[in-house]
């Protein structure tokens, strides 16, 4: 039989030792490595119970309900008129907006529409209003007409006992 730890050769009957909590068949020399492990015992770790917390969450409020403002259809042609009014070509525009002018030409062919965060900085820069109001009845409907459903079609038997 040969060490588990040096490879070497064993005469006699090995020593059982726990090496960092493994159980090896060792020579004597590797023995002093490890505790003897009729003298070693696993340590129980016992798991406390934790008390649970309850935690009540709050409704989950509609994202939708904090707008109430949405921006107008024709935002692009009115801010090109009005900087163009104002004797402003783009990149001056994006120098005051501290925005780049990039950005600008896309919102100005209406391929972006502005975030609330460029869009207050065009109201201010141009005097200008990019927002209109919503009413509750058009947010909330949104102009879902329901169709007809299989529900509304099929007729359901009930099966007799």
């Amino acid at each position: 039989m040969q060490c588990e730890i040096c490879g070497s050769d064993i005469k006699g009957s090995p020593i059982r030792v726990t090496v960092e909590g493994t159980v090896l068949d060792v020579c004597g020399k590797c023995a002093r490595y490890g505790k003897s492990s009729d003298k070693w015992t696993p340590v129980s770790r016992k798991i406390s119970p934790t008390e649970k917390v309850v935690i009540t969450r709050r409704p989950r409020r509609d994202v939708f309900d904090k707008i109430q403002d949405e921006i107008i259809p024709d935002y692009a042609q009115i801010i090109k008129k009005t900087r163009e009014s104002h004797g402003l070509t783009i990149e001056e525009l994006a120098s005051r907006i501290m925005e780049k002018s990039t950005l600008l030409r896309k919102i100005e062919r209406e391929e972006l529409i502005p975030e609330d965060a460029i869009r207050k900085k065009l109201e201010i820069a141009l005097n200008i209003k990019l927002t209109e109001r919503v009413s509750s009845q058009d947010q909330r409907g949104g102009g879902f007409i329901r169709g007809t459903t299989l529900g509304d079609v099929a007729i359901i038997k009930k099966k007799a006992k």
